[in-house]
């Protein structure tokens, strides 16, 4: 079973991706892979721009869909349940879906004001300090880490209108595990169904 987990910053995919580890899945982060690759490349995290350069020059040689490449290489054959936490665009989507024979999206929704919050409290390095930053990110975001206006057509919000399930991340953590609890077992009713 290979699921697909989306949302923008902040919406709450690293609490599902912990619950998801909970229940067996192997659990394979874009984001990880990005720190990965700017390590290797010597990039400073904490240096936006640094980092908006780099992974503008990687998609530009290596194509767009280059973190979904290396996350299919992460999938071993050992893994019986994998979830890919964190793809940005459909060029990372489209991808996967030559490379994978079943997937499942499920898009997770937050309120705005939620993920800033959440963000400020989670402070990764590369996690915006105010607001106005928190703004570019989510703008940045949505158009699939891509620089041009044009590019939303790509970006995470044409990803999350195709996920199979959607959950909204509105309340508390034990509401959100039973929400994913729900999804699971209509996903899993589903992969059963198939064989």
């Amino acid at each position: 079973m290979i699921l697909v987990v989306v949302g923008l910053p902040g919406s709450g995919k690293s609490t599902i991706a912990e619950m998801l580890r909970e229940e067996g899945f192997d659990v394979i982060e874009y984001g990880d892979i990005w720190r990965e690759l700017l390590k290797k490349a010597h990039v400073p995290l904490n240096d936006p721009r640094a980092t908006r350069e780099f992974t503008a020059k990687l998609r530009e040689r290596y194509g767009k869909d280059i973190y979904s490449r290396h996350a299919v290489r992460k999938i071993k054959k050992s893994m019986k349940h994998v979830v890919l936490m964190g793809l940005r665009s459909d060029y990372e989507l489209n991808y996967l879906k030559k490379k994978v024979k079943k997937i499942d999206i499920i898009a997770i929704r937050s309120p705005f004001e939620t993920r800033f919050r959440r963000m400020k409290v989670r402070g990764k390095p590369e996690d915006p300090k105010n607001l106005a930053d928190f703004k570019w990110l989510n703008t940045r975001e949505k158009r699939g880490f891509l620089p041009d206006k044009k590019e939303e057509k790509h970006g995470i919000l044409v990803v999350m209108r195709q996920a199979d399930y959607i959950i909204s991340n509105d309340g508390t953590i034990p509401q959100l595990k039973k929400k994913l609890d729900t999804v699971l077992a209509k996903v899993d009713k589903d992969w059963r169904d198939l064989t």
